[in-house]
């Protein structure tokens, strides 16, 4: 499934210029965007939610402040394609390193 990797340190603007802020649907993916930047969110009870999230739930990619980012476990889950990567501050780690 398609990553977003591309989009570390890009700020999303939408159509009109204007700093994209909120949740938007594009593909099929959930796209959680604040201030411009891709972030994850939290519900009400203080759950995590991904910045990107299919709508299957098969693919999901933590962010934080436009980066790649995720303390507890893999930054990127796709279980289509059977894989997983784990980030640090926009940096690739291995699990061993998260430890």
């Amino acid at each position: 499934m398609k990553s977003f990797k591309s989009f570390q340190h890009q700020r999303i603007l939408l159509e009109d210029n204007t700093i994209a802020h909120g949740e938007y649907i594009v593909d099929g993916m959930a796209v959680r965007i604040k201030d411009g930047w891709l972030d994850d969110s939290m519900d009400e009870e203080g759950n995590l939610i991904p910045a990107i999230e299919s709508e299957t739930g098969s693919h999901i990619e933590h962010w934080r402040n436009g980066v790649l980012h995720c303390e507890k476990g893999p930054a990127i889950i796709d279980q289509v394609d059977n894989y997983e990567e784990w980030w640090l501050n926009g940096k690739q780690v291995s699990p061993q390193e998260k430890a």
